[in-house]
């Protein structure tokens, strides 16, 4: 699963992965622990903060051009400038240079990697009595020695 989230290239992947996982969980009943249904749903509620903040720092960060500017004359709307490939990467560049965009992005690294890690010790705990969560714990504690 961690070379699958690092390989991520849309929040819609990590929700796909996040889905798999908590079927995988379900199936194999790891959600009637409460202390790991506790973590899982911390994790799932990092995940959609951060959508919703990239979504309204994006959204934010977009000058939406006026009516009259968007008019062409016609009766119909000219593209706006915003959705072209161009003034997309744009944007994109001008919000990895705003430091409040790139704080607010390490802040829910930092708080997701630091709940996933604090999971590893509990489905440690836990494998004694289920031994597939074994693998899992490995896992967790072994993403945080790569980083």
């Amino acid at each position: 699963m961690h070379s699958r989230l690092q390989t991520a290239k849309s929040i819609d992947e990590v929700i796909q992965y996040h889905d798999f996982f908590l079927d995988k969980c379900l199936r194999e009943c790891l959600l009637l622990l409460p202390e790991l249904l506790k973590k899982v749903e911390r994790l799932k509620s990092l995940c959609l903060q951060y959508a919703a903040a990239t979504q309204w720092l994006i959204s934010s960060s977009i000058d939406i051009p006026k009516a009259e500017e968007a008019c062409d004359g016609s009766l119909g709307f000219s593209k706006p400038k915003q959705w072209t490939s161009r003034g997309s990467s744009k944007t994109l560049k001008v919000m990895s240079r705003n430091p409040a965009v790139t704080d607010s992005v390490l802040n829910f690294e930092r708080e997701f990697n630091a709940e996933l890690h604090s999971l590893g010790p509990i489905l440690s705990n836990s494998s004694q009595a289920e031994p597939y969560l074994t693998h899992l714990a490995q896992w967790i504690l072994g993403a945080r020695n790569d980083q």
